[in-house]
C-alpha cells in the first residue's frame, strides 16, 4: 500500500498521520507539502515530505498513479482541484475529508462544499467521504480554545438566542482514529461518513461545561438573534467589520449529525464532550494559557 496525504501539517492531520504510521509504516507515506509547511513532525516520523499544492494540480498528478491511494485533508473549497489531477492521473482510490457544513441551510458557506462533494460521487473513482463536525482538542483549535480563554478572562458573555442551538463538536484523536478506521477497514468504497462528537449538545450547555470545569463563573447575557442579525446586515456594509449577517443567523442553527454509520461500519466511538474538553482545558492550564 502507497498512500499520498495532502494536508498533513495541519494538527489534525499530524494526528491522522502518526497514525497512519503506527497502521502501515513510515515507508508506505508520502506528504504532499508546500514550500512554506512545516515539516518537522514528519521528519520526526520518517516520512517522505514531496513539495506540491493541491490548488495546483500539475504539482499533485507528479506523486500520483493508478496504484496508489490519495488522502486529502486540505480545505474542502479545493477539492475540484485536488479531484482534476486524481482522475487525469488514474487514480482508483481516495479519501476526501469535507465538513458537516455541506448540511448548512446557508449557501454562502455550504454550497462549494456541496458542489465538491457531487463532483466526487459523480467522478467514477473509488471514493469514501468524511465529514468532520467541529474540531476541538488542539493546541491550533480556534474555536473552544478561543471560548475557554474569554471564559477565563472576561466576567460577562453573550449568548446569542439564549445558547439553545445544538452543537455537536469532535474531539480531535476520535477524529483521526475515524478517518484512519476507513481508509483501514474494507467496505467503505464509495461511502460517506459523519464524524461528530457523541451527541448534541446545546451551546448554554458547552458554556456551563467550560466554566465548571474552570471552576469559574460569569454573567451570560441573552442577546436577540434577529437583532443582532440586522445589525450585522448593515453594518458589514463597513469594511473590515468582522461578522456577517448570515454568520449570525448560522449561531441559531442547529449543528447535530447523525453518526450511527460511522459507529457501525468503522466503530467510531467519539467520547463526550465533558470528558474531551476536559483533557483539553487541563493541557491549556499546563502550558500557561489560562488560568
Amino acid at each position: 500500500m502507497k498512500i499520498v496525504f495532502s494536508g498533513s501539517t495541519s494538527d489534525t492531520g499530524n494526528r491522522v498521520l502518526s497514525k497512519l504510521v503506527e497502521k502501515f509504516g513510515s515507508d508506505a507515506i508520502t506528504c504532499l507539502v508546500r514550500p512554506t509547511s512545516d515539516i518537522t513532525f514528519a521528519e520526526k516520523l520518517k516520512v517522505q515530505t514531496v513539495i506540491g499544492d493541491v490548488t495546483e494540480p500539475e504539482t499533485l498528478i507528479q506523486q500520483l498513479n493508478c496504484s496508489v491511494i490519495y488522502l486529502d485533508m486540505t480545505h474542502p473549497k479545493h477539492y475540484h482541484k485536488s479531484l482534476e489531477a486524481v482522475i487525469t492521473a488514474g487514480v482508483e482510490r481516495a479519501y476526501f475529508v469535507t465538513t458537516t457544513g455541506i448540511f448548512s441551510k446557508y449557501n454562502q458557506f455550504s454550497q462549494i462544499y456541496k458542489d465538491n462533494e457531487a463532483k466526487i460521487k459523480a467522478s467514477g473513482i473509488v471514493y469514501t467521504i468524511l465529514r468532520p463536525s467541529m474540531i476541538y482538542g488542539s493546541m491550533r483549535d480556534k474555536n473552544m480554545h478561543r471560548l475557554i480563554q474569554f471564559l477565563d478572562r472576561y466576567p460577562v458573555f453573550p449568548l446569542f438566542g439564549a445558547g439553545k442551538s445544538l452543537m455537536q463538536p469532535v474531539y480531535v484523536e476520535d477524529l483521526a482514529d475515524g478517518i484512519v478506521a476507513a481508509i483501514a477497514q474494507a467496505g467503505t468504497e464509495n461511502q460517506e461518513y459523519n464524524l461528530a462528537g457523541l451527541s448534541g449538545i446545546a451551546y448554554q450547555e458547552i458554556v456551563d461545561t467550560i466554566l465548571t470545569k474552570m471552576n469559574r463563573s460569569v454573567l451570560k447575557i441573552n442577546i436577540d438573534t434577529t437583532l443582532a442579525a440586522n445589525i450585522a446586515k448593515f453594518a458589514q456594509k463597513i469594511p473590515g467589520f468582522p461578522v456577517t449577517e448570515e454568520q449570525v443567523l448560522r449561531l441559531q442553527e442547529d449543528k447535530v449529525f447523525d453518526i450511527s454509520k460511522a459507529v457501525n461500519e468503522l466503530c467510531f466511538y467519539p467520547r463526550s464532550f465533558d470528558e474531551g474538553i476536559g483533557i483539553e482545558i487541563e493541557e491549556m492550564r499546563s502550558l500557561g494559557m489560562i488560568s
